[in-house]
């Protein structure tokens, strides 16, 4: 028979998470809101509309966390900073661990690259497909913004609590919607997120994470325009 303490523990967990949904829910209903009526107003176009949705996604990522964690939570500003690994002690030796992820990454992708050539299978990753057509705004976004976001998320918010393998099923599953080959868009961000996940769990830092991140999103934004 379980504990009472443990049946307290587990409809606390879940009422956690149902309030973090539900906040994340309200920040994406006000985003799709103030978007379409910008819309109806004629202020934007239909493919301005399209990319500020993606935008919109991406910005309500951080925003949900810190409604949380100062909201729900009670948690101070310094507190919640520290918690997400923003901490500034050995920021640039941490970000130096950054470049390394990006080149393991990097070298990963060189290998799968290399293996399609070699046996005549055609990989395509469909980002230059989804993302074709946008504004100039949006390549910056993606670039610099993007993981900012999505590294204070999946890594700074869900490896401490859900674990770093659940997290990174949860990158991995954020990026299907690229329909890439044999899913590797998907398999490369659960890699990346593994190896991020790990390294925040040691470090303790989120900028290993953002650099690695933001050095791969550039790439990706150079290939585009390649």
């Amino acid at each position: 028979m379980p504990k009472p303490g443990k049946k307290q523990g587990i409809s606390a967990d879940i009422r956690s998470l149902l309030v973090f949904i539900l906040i994340f829910v309200m920040i994406q209903l006000v985003f799709s809101a103030v978007l379409g009526l910008a819309y109806d107003a004629g202020y934007i176009g239909h493919t301005s509309l399209i990319f500020m949705s993606y935008a919109g996604t991406s910005l309500s990522f951080p925003i949900t966390v810190i409604a949380y964690l100062s909201a729900y939570k009670r948690m101070s500003s310094k507190k919640i900073l520290t918690s997400l690994g923003y901490g500034r002690k050995g920021m640039l030796r941490n970000i130096g661990i950054g470049i390394l992820i990006f080149i393991a990454i990097l070298t990963l992708e060189i290998l799968v690259n290399v293996a399609g050539y070699t046996t005549n299978i055609q990989i395509h990753t469909n980002v230059s497909n989804v993302f074709s057509g946008a504004p100039v705004w949006f390549y910056i976004f993606i670039a610099v913004i993007a993981p900012i976001n999505e590294e204070t998320l999946f890594r700074g918010f869900m490896v401490p609590r859900l674990g770093i393998l659940p997290s990174a099923i949860l990158f991995g599953l954020a990026h299907y919607s690229y329909m890439s080959t044999f899913g590797v868009e998907v398999i490369f961000a659960f890699i990346f997120a593994v190896i991020a996940g790990y390294v925040f769990k040691k470090t303790k830092s989120i900028y290993p994470g953002i650099a690695a991140h933001m050095l791969v999103n550039m790439l990706g934004v150079i290939a585009m325009f390649g």
